[in-house]
């Protein structure tokens, strides 16, 4: 996949952002028009002023971040980008929006290890056992949690806790982890030399073919899900992936849910059991007073199908266990 420019190349076509263009302290920039920018630094957001930031500009940088992707906003007008230095960053022009707007999420200046996060307070002791001890036991962890609140940062460190002498194939819509492993196989979703991208279920599907011990997905938004539950049910334990969920119990439905997206779906119950079998621990990540931290550590025990519900145990909470499973 071609990549746009780095952050440091978009400061001539954004003017009034150079300084937050360059200061690793700012997490994501987003600009909602024109002279309208908001920051996320130290998890909280704040606005800043750009007056000289017009829509002009904003249209400028658009094309120069689309132009190495081969892409034309005026045809295209919702794309999404990785930079060379491994920012994202999503755009939105008219007729899709009222005005352009950009948003760049910068690549964390560091990868942080499971024991870097429990120093930091963002991994409690208990939920980093509970995960170790299921890796250890070939069983598979799902990483749950809203828009930023640190699904990638947790992942990575717990690949860290996967055995060095196994192999692992990644795949990603996008190359974000850090994965400092030789026998380690990534791809990328996205990348065509057609008009049909490659997608997450595509490869899915294709890495199975190059045997891995253990999967990593880097997020899970639709019917591949079926297919990481199969390739989780037969014989890849130790593997992880996250997803987009308000808490870990709902987290075990967006699943079962993702997976019915799938044209060749099971029935509803059947997925559920699929869920229940191909995942054993759910960690659950919030961000909330500027911090990003585990909330939730839940033990996936079953589904009841005549209750239509999960059974789960708490293996560490911040909430009392009659919270956590009402």
């Amino acid at each position: 996949m071609k990549r746009a420019s780095g952050v440091g190349h978009l400061a001539p076509f954004l003017p009034g952002l150079e300084s937050l263009l360059e200061d690793p302290g700012v997490s994501e920039i987003m600009i909602n028009g024109p002279a309208n920018v908001w920051v996320e630094r130290e998890g909280r957001l704040e606005p800043h002023e750009a007056p000289g930031l017009t829509a002009a500009w904003l249209h400028r940088a658009a094309i120069h971040i689309a132009r190495p992707l081969g892409l034309d906003p005026a045809a295209r007008p919702v794309l999404d980008a990785r930079l060379e230095d491994g920012s994202r960053v999503a755009i939105c022009t008219p007729p899709a929006a009222p005005e352009v707007a950009i948003t760049i999420r910068r690549f964390g200046g560091r990868a942080f290890s499971a024991e870097d996060l429990v120093r930091m307070n963002s991994l409690p002791e208990e939920a980093l056992h509970a995960a170790r001890a299921t890796l250890a036991a070939r069983r598979n962890v799902l990483v749950s949690g809203g828009t930023g609140s640190g699904k990638t940062t947790l992942l990575n460190a717990l690949i860290e806790l996967l055995p060095e002498d196994e192999r692992i194939v990644a795949i990603e819509d996008t190359l974000e982890l850090r994965i400092d492993r030789a026998n380690c196989l990534r791809f990328e979703a996205g990348a065509t030399l057609s008009e049909t991208p490659v997608e997450i279920r595509d490869l899915v599907r294709h890495a199975l073919r190059h045997r891995p011990d253990h999967i990593v997905v880097g997020e899970v938004r639709g019917g591949e899900a079926a297919d990481l539950l199969q390739a989780l049910n037969t014989g890849h334990g130790g593997s992880l992936t996250t997803i987009h969920a308000n808490n870990a119990r709902s987290a075990l439905s967006r699943l079962a849910s993702c997976a019915m997206q799938a044209g060749d779906a099971l029935p509803w119950e059947v997925t559920c059991r699929g869920v229940v079998d191909g995942i054993a621990l759910v960690l659950h990540v919030t961000r909330r007073d500027g911090r990003r931290f585990v909330e939730e550590a839940l033990d996936v025990r079953g589904y009841d199908t005549a209750a239509g519900r999960w059974l789960t145990e708490p293996a560490w909470t911040t909430q009392t266990p009659k919270e956590v499973n009402a």
